[in-house]
């Protein structure tokens, strides 16, 4: 009797999720397909009939970390300036640099994807862009000028961080790297007006 399609996505997303988790701790070299399928408790031959190759699991692997990543799940319909700052410290804490919340692809894998194909780097990309655009687009509201520029500025401070303190060995350094970025992010953004602009 074959599976129904719903079956098919839940299945997938177990995979995907247990991609996500695996790639995120050891990287792609250190994980295999047989160590992937056995957190997701699948079969190993149950890989290839949602992926075609390891590959592109993590490439999709990106795409799904970041719509369940704690930026798109905590982020509010409206941000504002309080929201920024609460998902922010959110961020730049010790729970999310120790994996004891959804990590963020684009800090947990920066440093692996410079090593891969052009379909990883690019999902990983597209990721990047979108969530810098999205940060852009809520600042242009506040009638930031610099809006594109003040977008990446937060979010490459966000990502270095987290991806420097994952390789401190302590958690008190990790813990005043963590504090010093995000003490500086709320000095860049002290002068900033969530109120949006008309028009």
């Amino acid at each position: 009797m074959p599976y129904s399609s719903e079956h098919k996505s839940q299945s997938r997303n177990r995979i995907l999720a247990s991609a996500v988790d695996l790639f995120c701790r050891y990287g792609f070299d250190q994980v295999s397909i047989g160590e992937v399928m056995k957190h997701a408790k699948m079969t190993h031959g149950a890989f290839y009939t949602h992926f075609k190759s390891k590959s592109l699991l993590y490439a999709q692997a990106i795409q799904h970390a970041a719509k369940h990543s704690l930026w798109n799940k905590e982020k509010p319909s409206v941000l504002t300036l309080t929201a920024l700052k609460q998902l922010i410290s959110a961020y730049l804490s010790l729970p999310h640099v120790t994996q004891k919340q959804a990590s963020c692809p684009l800090a947990f894998l920066a440093t692996d994807v410079a090593h891969r194909d052009e379909v990883v780097r690019n999902s990983y990309a597209k990721v990047f862009q979108n969530l810098a655009q999205s940060i852009a687009v809520e600042l242009k509201n506040w009638g930031v000028k610099n809006a594109e520029s003040l977008s990446q500025q937060i979010l490459t401070s966000m990502i270095g961080t987290v991806s420097i303190a994952r390789s401190l060995g302590d958690e008190t350094s990790q813990q005043l790297l963590l504090d010093n970025a995000k003490n500086n992010l709320f000095s860049l953004l002290s002068g900033l007006s969530n109120k949006p602009v008309d028009g």
